[in-house]
């Protein structure tokens, strides 16, 4: 089963400071390996041309997309459907923040979060990607 300082996740953060910050608070939960990306593009050419990490965590603003418009498109690529989703943004209306709910977001933190909000989100990937995990093997032992 899949554990937290394993995770491999994709972050989509346009501020250099913003992405440190989050990777510190990563890193202290023992996850190594992490690709940043400054925007969305980067990260949807990323995504469909190597191995999809285990989780997006992304901003809400990015530099040529909005975190609505990269979680769309990962919704509509067949491929990338199912990769979890976490936003992390400063914004609290709910005409922006509906939407990605909507795509089927595991998380929405606010900006600044705390460790343990974001701990909480990764938890709750991990109980997604492992529950996916075990259903694969039970479909094996029929």
């Amino acid at each position: 089963m899949l554990e937290v300082q394993h995770l491999i996740i994709g972050l989509v953060e346009p501020s250099r400071v913003q992405a440190r910050i989050i990777q510190k608070v990563l890193e202290s939960f023992g996850i190594t390996r992490l690709e940043v990306f400054t925007t969305g593009q980067a990260a949807l050419s990323y995504l469909r041309q190597q191995q999809a990490p285990d989780l997006i965590i992304s901003a809400l603003y990015l530099p040529d997309m909005t975190g609505t418009d990269l979680v769309y498109q990962m919704r509509d690529d067949e491929n990338l459907r199912d990769l979890p989703y976490i936003l992390i943004s400063s914004e609290t209306n709910p005409r922006y923040l509906d939407p990605i709910r909507q795509a089927g977001t595991i998380a929405i933190l606010p900006k600044p979060f705390s460790p343990t909000q974001l701990k909480k989100a990764l938890l709750t990937t991990l109980d997604i990607l492992n529950a996916d995990e075990l259903r694969m093997t039970c479909d094996y032992v029929d």
